[in-house]
């Protein structure tokens, strides 16, 4: 065995070892302490009793000798914290992030729950602009039901096409955490499809300084909590309709169990004529519908010990937008259609009120159909011929490899594509880790292993008269032409790490860390192997409650996609420009990220920096194959990605709030050296602009709540554009389009439980192209659009 192998093996063996000694937890550990002190008139508390209830369950605890309670960890959410002690009664409402919290419950003659926006704790602990969001601004704010637009309020976050978000300069590549455990990436690097946003009660971000917990996607980690009730049982649900037709419902129940858990029910489902970010104005053929399936059961197993299962289904289907400004035929029928299922059941312990120890299996399957037309598809390949053709009544066929793998160039006539493909990804997972606090130090260790297996059918169809048919089949030269794909591609991957966090004195801090990321990737023509340690440092300064400053360095291992074209049909939509099979070369990225950051207290909120550069190499990008919704990983050989961000968060009455970030960021790549579909053939470049880059994001948003149980809202998003090849003359900075829109949102409370809502998106009706000559195409964002509903709570 190498030394590398020794070593990683040593690191296995430390992890299963420290999770058998203290029993196993979860590799994505999405928990944290909740700790404080009980007063009464100003004096601690002794022997008071303590309970957190949240996540379906209630916990329980007492104060000791001066005061001071601690709980186990505890999934991040939103907890109602309860102290009692002879007749006196206290209790506040936390939200529990990664982090941590730490409060005071005074006891009293209470009236209400204090309400605690963000424990000071839990923002400290953090990078310069992680963000929480509880159920109030999850359904309260407009994001109109949708996910992405949530994810457009976070520091650094740019709109990409078709609901795609781009966080910290990085393509969609986002970490997310679903009740503890890791999603799978697999199918067109899509992940989060599953994820609707009436199906979640807390969103815990981190943006930066990751810890040794989480590994393989660093655009941002999304630790979500999934929708969990307390108190009786009782029905939830809202229903809208708006613009474009869309309809927009979900009716969910949640009950208590006997011996304090629970279990919520819900189903949702949503129909809109407008479903893509279409290529033109107002493109036609662009239906879209999508139904969504959660359970979400607590069992209880005795003292602060429960089984936790989640399952989530969602089916949405697309028709594909037909460009017919560039002379797409309207009636072209292009459709998709995704399927995802998820199961997860996940065993907690508490080990006193010290530490906990999880672990569990998991499934995730995802499966995409695209139905293609060729007849108009092959039409459409024949309308973008917009310059007269070297020969014949097409392009040569590095003309056609050139526009398959360059999908911002124009076609042409002979390179009509249509795609029809089925592709299905299959994870098993096994995961458990612990956490444990051992006076100043609270150790965390786990491991993960997951088994992915893509099976797939690719079809990409070349019109008649194609390049491919003179070589392919030169009896039918005119012929059109299939190239088939149906190669499977089975993966493992392993995930380890260990790390603490030492609390040296009330002033400094030091968290670190080391994991060790190990996969496999083998398909019908090729059998490869990575694997990588990355350690971890932050050190942070404490200046009393509110205040603080970290330094950080981290290594980080990012494995590429295990769904990609084989090099077989690589070769063939590259003729002849690649002569041979090429090698399978994609390669997993590895990163440094230096990191400094902050908070500083601004009145009665928190204002948080952060300052970075990555430096990546072998950068992992993708590109799309002609014009279909196929897409491919490939590699740069080098990456520069860098930000500077501000982010102010201010808690308002009644748990509304207020807050803006603003961020400039740049992301560059360098060279190119993958042979998969995108081969680089000519002189490698120097750093360039990615397609996904927007220099200046600024966000911003408040939340009014009122005394009878209504609100108003609103939000609004600048963006400087994405890289374009719009502007003349040609330059390597080139943006489009900038853009500002706002967002609005009004609550009239009927009745204590129940609310109309008026909607408005994009109130200045800033009609812009989300992204104009890009390496993504050309998509129009959404005009103003309009909606009303009825919403109501148990």
């Amino acid at each position: 065995m190498t030394p590398f192998g020794r070593a990683a093996s040593a690191l296995i063996a430390l992890t299963v070892l420290l999770s058998f000694w203290a029993r196993p937890a979860l590799a994505g550990n999405t928990s944290g302490f909740l700790s404080g002190i009980v007063t009464h008139s100003g004096q601690l508390v002794a022997g008071a009793h303590v309970t957190a209830t949240g996540n379906n369950r209630t916990y329980t605890t007492a104060t000791g000798p001066q005061g001071r309670f601690q709980f186990p960890p505890l999934s991040v959410g939103t907890y109602d914290v309860e102290a009692t002690s002879g007749n006196l009664r206290g209790a506040v409402r936390v939200d529990l992030g990664f982090g941590g919290a730490s409060l005071t419950v005074a006891l009293g003659a209470l009236k209400q729950i204090a309400v605690v926006a963000a424990s000071s704790s839990t923002t400290l602990r953090g990078s310069g602009s992680d963000v929480v969001l509880n159920s109030t601004a999850l359904t309260q704010m407009p994001y109109n039901n949708s996910f992405s637009e949530m994810q457009l309020q976070l520091p650094g976050a740019a709109r990409g096409a078709n609901g795609v978000v781009h966080m910290n300069g990085d393509h969609g590549v986002i970490n997310y955490q679903l009740d503890g455990v890791p999603l799978p990436q697999e199918l067109n690097r899509d992940i989060g499809g599953e994820i609707n946003l009436n199906d979640l009660s807390f969103v815990d971000v981190i943006e930066g300084a990751y810890p040794a917990q989480y590994g393989l996607r660093f655009g941002s980690v999304f630790n979500l909590s999934t929708r969990a009730g307390t108190g009786p049982a009782g029905l939830d649900g809202n229903f809208s309709y708006g613009s474009y037709g869309t309809v927009n419902s979900t009716l969910g129940y949640h009950s208590p169990l006997a011996g304090g858990g629970g279990y919520d029910i819900a189903f949702s489902g949503m129909k809109t004529t407008r479903g893509l970010d279409p290529p033109d104005f107002n493109s036609p053929h662009n239906n879209a519908s999508s139904t969504n399936q959660f359970a979400r059961f607590t069992l209880p197993g005795g003292s602060n010990t429960y089984t936790n299962v989640t399952f989530i289904h969602s089916m949405a289907t697309f028709q594909i937008p037909n460009d017919v400004q560039f002379g797409e035929p309207a009636a072209t029928d292009d459709n998709e259609n995704q399927d995802d299922t998820f199961l997860a059941v996940q065993f907690h312990h508490a080990i006193g009120n010290v530490g906990a120890w999880n672990f569990g299996p998991a499934f995730k399957t995802s499966r995409i159909q695209d139905f293609g037309d060729p007849q108009n598809d092959f039409t459409y390949g024949e309308q973008l011929n917009v310059t007269p053709p070297p020969f014949g009544n097409g392009g040569t066929a590095s003309d056609c490899a050139n526009a398959i793998s360059n999908p911002g160039s124009y076609l042409p006539t002979t390179c009509g594509v249509s795609l029809a493909d089925d592709r299905t990804a299959v994870d098993y997972i096994m995961q458990g880790d612990f956490t444990r606090s051992y006076g100043n130090h609270t150790l965390q260790a786990g491991a993960t292993y997951d088994l992915t297996r893509v099976s797939k059918y690719y079809g990409v169809t070349l019109q008649p008269n194609n390049f491919l048919a003179p070589i392919l089949t030169p009896a039918t030269p005119d012929a059109a032409t299939t190239v088939v794909d149906d190669a499977p591609n089975l993966g493992n991957t392993y995930q380890t790490y260990v790390q603490d966090s030492w609390r040296m004195n009330p002033m400094w801090e030091a968290d670190y860390g080391l994991r060790y990321d190990f996969f496999t990737i083998k398909s019908t023509s090729f059998a490869e192997r990575f694997g990588a340690f990355s350690p971890r440092l932050k050190i942070t300064r404490f200046f009393g409650n509110r205040a603080s400053v970290y330094a950080y360095v981290g290594r980080f291992f990012e494995p590429f996609s295990f769904e990609n074209v084989s090099p077989e049909a690589a070769q063939l939509l590259n003729l002849p420009l690649q002569p041979t099979v090429a090698q399978f070369d994609l390669k997993p990225e590895r990163d440094t990220q230096l990191e400094l950051g902050g908070h500083i207290p601004v009145g009665h909120g928190d204002l948080g920096f952060r300052v970075w550069q990555k430096n990546a190499n072998d950068l992992i990008d993708d590109t799309q194959v002609g014009v279909t919704l196929l897409h491919q990983d490939i590699n740069y050989v080098l990456g520069r990605l860098s930000q500077e961000a501000l982010n102010y968060t201010e808690p308002l009455a009644r748990g509304g709030r207020a807050y803006v970030s603003v961020a400039h960021q740049v992301s560059l790549n360098s060279g190119c050296e993958t042979q998969l579909l995108a081969p680089c053939f000519g002189a490698p470049t120097g750093f360039t602009p990615a397609d996904h880059e927007q220099r200046y994001t600024v966000n911003g948003g408040i939340l009014l709540r009122d005394l009878h149980g209504g609100w108003f809202s609103m939000d609004g998003e600048y963006g400087s554009g994405l890289s374009s090849a719009y502007c003349e003359p040609a330059t390597l900075f080139c943006k489009q389009t900038p853009h500002t829109t706002f967002d609005v949102e009004k609550g009239v409370a009927v009745t204590p439980k129940t609310a109309l809502t008026f909607d408005v998106q994009n109130l200045l009706n800033d009609r812009y192209y989300v992204t104009l000559l890009n390496a993504q195409g050309n998509h129009y964002a959404s005009p103003r659009t309009f909606a009303f509903g009825v919403r109501f709570n148990p």
